[in-house]
C-alpha cells in the first residue's frame, strides 16, 4: 500500500472501462487532486453497444450535483428524463397497485415519521387515505408532473429527492469526458493480469500487446471477471440467491407523454419494468432462467409490452466478495451484485466511493481502515438484500417464482425487522441505509401489511386533532404537486423535436456566487444555522432571494424561506418557539409569535447580511383570510393585517423591530396609484424615485402581466411612517421585463452601474416578485426587489 516514508504523489490506477470505472475516476480525481493523487484509468474505450436503460435514485442526483455538473447538459447527453417515484402494479397480488415515491412522506412530527400518526388515525377509525398520499412526489407522479415548476426550482430539487431514467452507455461516455477534462489519464488497453511485488501487493497492470501501468492503490472495476481482486489475489466470490437470474430487454418508440416514474408490474414469469427515456422507451423482464427459456421470456415481454427492437439477453448474478484486499479495492460487479429490482447497484457503488475517501490509505493504520471499510460495505449490502427480499416475502401471487421467493429463508435482519414492525409498529432507522425507514413504511403499506397497533409513544398521545391535521398535510402535498410543471413540458427545452448541436460536457464553476436556493444560505455560519433548521423539518418550502438598495450601498445576501403551518406539526406554536429560540429571538417576541401561529397559515424565516452584521426575520402570515377577502372584493372596512414581522440581530441586545403589513382593501390600479401618490407626498423629495418606480411597475404589470398586483402597506410598530409592497408574482413577469426600470431606480439611489448590471443579470430569468420601497427612519430612501420564488 502506501508506506509512511513515501514522498512521491500516490498513484491510483483504475482497471476497467465501464460505469463503475468512469464514475470512480470522475469522483476521485475531484476529491484527491488537492492531496496530490494521480488517477489513471486502464481499459478499452466504451463501445457503442446495445442501448440499456437505467433508472437511478436520488443518490446519483446528489452525486452529480456535488461534482457541479450542469443538469441540463447531463440530461441532453444521456437522454435523461425525470423520475420522482416508482409504480408497482399486480405486485403483491393481481389487481393491486401502490406508489413508492422518493423523498419524505409528509412531515416528521416530534422527530417521528408521519406514518405513526397516520396509522394511529386509521386504527381509531379515521379515513386518511393511503400513506403515500402524503408525499408530493407520489402526487407529482400520479398527475404526470416533474420535480420543479417551469421557472425556478422547488424544495424537491433543492433536496435532490428525485432520480432519472437515462441511457447507461451515454452516462459512461459523459462521465469519461468529465474525468478526462479534470485531468484523469486514460490508457486505452485491455488488462490481461497484474504483477505483484515481494509483499504480495499488486505492483502493475499487464496490458494486451505488452507494456504495463504501475500504481500504489488499484481499483478493480473489471466487472464479474474481477481480474485483480479475484484473478490475481484470489479473493473468492460468495454466491447469493435471487428470485430472478435472467433478464431480457428491448426498446420501443418513445411515449408521447413520458412518465416521470418507473413502472414495475408483477408477471407470472417474474416482473417487468418500463422506463421512459428521451427518444425511446426501455422495457425489461426479469425471470428465473431455470424455469423459463430466453425465447419464452422474449415472447412474454413482447406480449406484455409490445414488439420492440434491440433485444438483449443477460444473466443476473447475486453475491459478493471481500471488497478490499491488500492494495486493491473492488467496485461494481467485481465486488458485489444484487438483483436490479430497486436500482441499488449504482447506489452501493456511489456510497463505496464516498467510503473509500473516508478510509483513504495514507500510511499507518491501513489495516484498521480496511476492516472498517469492509464492515460498512457488507452492512450496506445486507441492507439492500433485506429490502429486495421484503418485496417478495409480502406477496400473495400463486405462481411458482413468487411462491418460491416467499418460501426462501429470510435474511436475519429482515426477519427481526418484520417482527418488530408487526408487534411494536415501527422500523428502527439505520444510518446511511440505501432503503430507509420511510421506504419500509411505503412498502409495507403498499402490501397492506399493517402493525397490530401504533407505535406506543404515539398511541398513548391524544389523537383527537389528528384527522384535521392529516387532512391539511394531504392538501398541502397536493398544492406542492400542482405547482410543478407537467413532465413533458420540462423535457421540451432539453429534448425538443429539432435536435440541438451536442454540447460538450462541462463542470459548472464552483464559485460561491453560483450557489442557489438554501445552499446559498450556507455561505455564512448564521445563514447555515437557518438552513439547517429548515432542513431539519424535512418539509417542502418556498424560497426566494432579494436585493436591497439604499444610498449607502447594495445588499445582496438576503434570503427568505416559507413554510406552511402544517409543516410545523400538530403543535405549531411549540415548534415556532423552538426555531425562533435557536435563532436568538428574545422570549417576549417569541412567545407572541408562537401564540399567533396557531391561527395563521404561513411562516416565513429570513436572513440577511446587513451593514451592521447578520439579521434574522420572522413573518407570521394570515393568507387564507386575506385571500378570501381579496376574492370576494371586500373593499370596505379597516385595513386587514396580512403579516406580522420581527427583525433582530442574533448578537445585539436591542429589541426586535416589529413591522405590520396591511392590505388597505384596494385592488384596482387607479386606487393603488392614488395611495402611492399620497405616500410619496408624505415622504417629500427623498422618496420620489422609489414611488415613481412603483407607479411605473404597476402599469407595466397591467400592460404585460397575466394576473393582478397585490398591494400591501408596511408600518413599523410603533410609528406612522408607511412603505409599500407590490406583490407581482401573480403577474407572470420576469426580472428581465423590468430590468431597465429597476436599473434606473437603483442608479437614482447612487448604486454603481456595473454593480446594478451584475445583480440584475444574475436574476434576469427569475420571476419578478415583491418590490418594496419607502423612506427609512434615517430619512434615506430604500428599494427592495424579491425574485425567483421556488417550491411551495
Amino acid at each position: 500500500m502506501l508506506g509512511p516514508s513515501r514522498t512521491a504523489p500516490p498513484r491510483l490506477v483504475i482497471a476497467g472501462g465501464g460505469l463503475a470505472a468512469w464514475t470512480a475516476a470522475a469522483y476521485l480525481r475531484r476529491m484527491l487532486r488537492r492531496v496530490g493523487w494521480t488517477v489513471t484509468v486502464v481499459g478499452p474505450v466504451p463501445p457503442a453497444g446495445p442501448p440499456i436503460g437505467l433508472a437511478t435514485r436520488p443518490i446519483l442526483t446528489r452525486f452529480l450535483r456535488g461534482l457541479g455538473i450542469d443538469e441540463a447538459i447531463f440530461m441532453r447527453r444521456c437522454a435523461a428524463t425525470y423520475r420522482v417515484a416508482s409504480r408497482f402494479d399486480d405486485w403483491f397480488e393481481v389487481g393491486q397497485g401502490h406508489w413508492h415515491p422518493f423523498g419524505p412522506c409528509g412531515p416528521r412530527v416530534n422527530g417521528r415519521d408521519l406514518f405513526h400518526y397516520w396509522l394511529k388515525h386509521r386504527h381509531e377509525g379515521g379515513s386518511g387515505g393511503a400513506y403515500a398520499d402524503y408525499s408530493p412526489q407520489a402526487l407529482m407522479a400520479a398527475t404526470g408532473r416533474g420535480p420543479r415548476p417551469e421557472t425556478g426550482i422547488s424544495s424537491t430539487v433543492e433536496a435532490g429527492s428525485y432520480g432519472y431514467h437515462l441511457d447507461r452507455t451515454a452516462l459512461i461516455r459523459f462521465l469519461r469526458e468529465i474525468a478526462l477534462s479534470e485531468g484523469v489519464r486514460a490508457v486505452p488497453a485491455r488488462v490481461l493480469g497484474a504483477s505483484r511485488d515481494f509483499s504480495g501487493n499488486i505492483r502493475a497492470l499487464d496490458l494486451e500487446g505488452g507494456g504495463s501501468v504501475e500504481g500504489d492503490v488499484f481499483l478493480d472495476c473489471t466487472g464479474a471477471a474481477a481480474l485483480l481482486i479475484g484473478g490475481t489475489l484470489g479473493e473468492a466470490w460468495i454466491a447469493g440467491d435471487a428470485a430472478c437470474n435472467s433478464l431480457v430487454s428491448l426498446s420501443l418508440p418513445p411515449a408521447r407523454d413520458p412518465s416521470p416514474f418507473t413502472t414495475y408490474v408483477g408477471r407470472p414469469e417474474g416482473w417487468t419494468v418500463s422506463l421512459s427515456l428521451a427518444g425511446r422507451t426501455e422495457a425489461m423482464l426479469a425471470y428465473d432462467g431455470n424455469a423459463t427459456t430466453p425465447e419464452a421470456a422474449h415472447a412474454a415481454l413482447t406480449a406484455a409490452i409490445g414488439p420492440g427492437e434491440s433485444i438483449v439477453h443477460r444473466s443476473l448474478r447475486s453475491g459478493r466478495r471481500n471488497p478490499w484486499l491488500r492494495n486493491v479495492v473492488a467496485l461494481g460487479a467485481a465486488a458485489r451484485a444484487v438483483e436490479p429490482l430497486a436500482g441499488f447497484g449504482l447506489d452501493l457503488d456511489l456510497v463505496a466511493l464516498e467510503a473509500f475517501v473516508e478510509h483513504l490509505p495514507r500510511g499507518e493504520g491501513a489495516e484498521i481502515l480496511r476492516r472498517s471499510y469492509i464492515a460498512r460495505m457488507n452492512r450496506l449490502h445486507d441492507d439492500a438484500l433485506e429490502a429486495l427480499a421484503a418485496h417478495y416475502v409480502l406477496g400473495r401471487r400463486p405462481e411458482p417464482l413468487w411462491a418460491a421467493a416467499r418460501a426462501a429463508m429470510l435474511p436475519e435482519g429482515l426477519a427481526d425487522r418484520l417482527d418488530l414492525y408487526e408487534v411494536a409498529g415501527h422500523v428502527v432507522p439505520r444510518e446511511d441505509a440505501v432503503f430507509g425507514e420511510t421506504d419500509y413504511y411505503l412498502l409495507f403499506t403498499g402490501a397492506d401489511f399493517l402493525p397490530r397497533r401504533a407505535f406506543a409513544p404515539v398511541d398513548v398521545a391524544d389523537g383527537r386533532a389528528l384527522g384535521g391535521y392529516l387532512a391539511e398535510i394531504r392538501a398541502r402535498a397536493a398544492q406542492v404537486a400542482e405547482a410543478m410543471a407537467p413532465h413533458g413540458r420540462l423535457l421540451e427545452p432539453l429534448h425538443g423535436t429539432v435536435p440541438a448541436p451536442e454540447p460538450t460536457a462541462r463542470v459548472a464553476p464552483a464559485a460561491a456566487g453560483t450557489a442557489s436556493g438554501p445552499a446559498s444560505l450556507r455561505r455564512t455560519p448564521d445563514g447555515a444555522r437557518l438552513a439547517d433548521l429548515v432542513a431539519g423539518l424535512g418539509q417542502p418550502y418556498g424560497y426566494e432571494r432579494s436585493v436591497k438598495a439604499t444610498p449607502a450601498g447594495l445588499q445582496v445576501e438576503r434570503f427568505l424561506v416559507s413554510l406552511h403551518c402544517t409543516s410545523l406539526g400538530p403543535q405549531p406554536g411549540q415548534t415556532l418557539d423552538t426555531l425562533a429560540a435557536k435563532l436568538g429571538l428574545p422570549e417576549r417576541e417569541r412567545t407572541e409569535a408562537a401564540g399567533l401561529i396557531g391561527e395563521a397559515d404561513v411562516l416565513h424565516l429570513g436572513y440577511e447580511e446587513g451593514p451592521s452584521g447578520a439579521l434574522y426575520k420572522l413573518y407570521v402570515e394570515w393568507s387564507v383570510r386575506s385571500d378570501a377577502a381579496w376574492r370576494q372584493d371586500e373593499t370596505e372596512g379597516e385595513p386587514l393585517l396580512v403579516h406580522r414581522a420581527y427583525k433582530w440581530s442574533p448578537r445585539d441586545a436591542a429589541p426586535p423591530v416589529v413591522t405590520l403589513y396591511h392590505w388597505p382593501r384596494v385592488r384596482e390600479p387607479d386606487a393603488i396609484e392614488a395611495r402611492l401618490k399620497r405616500m410619496g407626498a408624505d415622504w417629500g423629495g427623498a422618496g420620489s424615485g422609489v414611488v415613481g418606480l412603483a407607479r411605473t411597475l404597476l402599469w407595466l404589470a397591467q400592460d404585460q402581466g397575466r394576473g393582478a398586483v397585490h398591494y400591501l402597506e408596511a408600518r413599523e410598530e410603533p410609528g406612522p411612517r408607511l412603505s409599500y409592497d407590490l406583490n407581482l408574482y401573480a403577474c407572470g413577469l420576469a426580472v428581465a421585463d423590468a430590468e431597465a426600470l429597476l436599473a434606473a431606480a437603483f442608479a437614482d439611489l447612487g448604486i454603481a452601474p456595473q454593480a446594478v448590471a451584475t445583480v440584475l443579470a444574475e436574476r434576469r430569468d427569475e420571476a419578478l416578485g415583491h418590490v418594496a420601497g419607502g423612506v427609512g427612519r434615517d430619512g434615506q430612501p430604500f428599494l427592495t426587489v424579491y425574485s425567483g420564488m421556488a417550491g411551495s
